[in-house]
């Protein structure tokens, strides 16, 4: 029986396609060497002339001392800002292609704008953190990617099969089993790693400790807004009075 049943399976070729409409993503890509490059040599003015620098630590959820404000004319000036802006082209896209499964084409065909609100670097230290929180005031996207990453001390419970210190936890309503999905996300970041999400997005940064009490965890993030090319024309378009 079971070897009739392969036999049957090896005559077809079926295409799948995986409906969800119903969650978001988090989108995760690397940043090419270029652009880390280019990344690390702005955030590394900006911190060793922290003095000078414009703190923005007041409007951000994190109990980190160094936050600064990345200006976008230093995008522009060092050819960045074109690439940031496409990455968050790409998750509109995919997002709404996601929750519009059978309006593909329509989203593909048409103009999406993208714009950056603010972009900053956190500089976190030992035994700071960022608590739950999220993006949500002004922006549509939110990001981060990760510049440095120190050596954490080992995990204080040895049992545990995945650290803790200095994770990034994303956590959604959208799944509420064990068996086909699961509520959170817990990431160990590495050098280069590029994270989109909906600035709604529910995340949070565990605090970490080092050998010397001196490590840096060292990430950008960016919030960013979107529009179509449609609703702008939409918007732009004299209203009729009625008569």
């Amino acid at each position: 029986m079971a070897q009739n049943i392969k036999k049957m399976m090896e005559k077809f070729e079926m295409e799948c396609e995986l409906l969800q409409p119903w969650s978001t993503f988090v989108m995760k890509t690397q940043l090419p060497p270029p652009v880390l490059e280019k990344m690390m040599k702005i955030t590394d003015e900006i911190i060793n002339n922290k003095e000078s620098a414009t703190r923005y630590g007041d409007r951000l959820a994190g109990q980190i001392e160094d936050e600064f404000l990345i200006e976008e004319e230093i995008l522009e000036r060092e050819d960045l800002m074109g690439f940031f802006l496409d990455v968050c082209r790409t998750y509109v896209v995919q997002a709404f292609c996601q929750s519009q499964p059978y309006n593909k084409q329509e989203i593909l065909r048409e103009s999406w704008i993208t714009q950056m609100t603010k972009m900053y670097v956190v500089s976190q230290h030992d035994n700071e953190y960022n608590p739950i929180h999220v993006h949500s005031h002004g922006c549509h996207l939110s990001t981060v990617m990760y510049l440095k990453i120190p050596d954490y001390l080992p995990n204080r419970k040895l049992h545990k099969k995945q650290e803790d210190d200095g994770a990034i936890t994303f956590t959604n309503n959208s799944s509420t089993d064990k068996i086909w999905g699961d509520p959170t996300l817990q990431i160990q970041p590495r050098v280069g790693d590029f994270f989109i999400f909906p600035a709604t997005q529910v995340h949070q940064v565990y605090p970490f400790r080092t050998a010397d009490g001196k490590g840096e965890r060292r990430s950008v993030s960016f919030n960013a807004i979107f529009s179509s090319m449609s609703a702008q024309e939409h918007m732009t378009e004299p209203k009729q009075e009625n008569i």
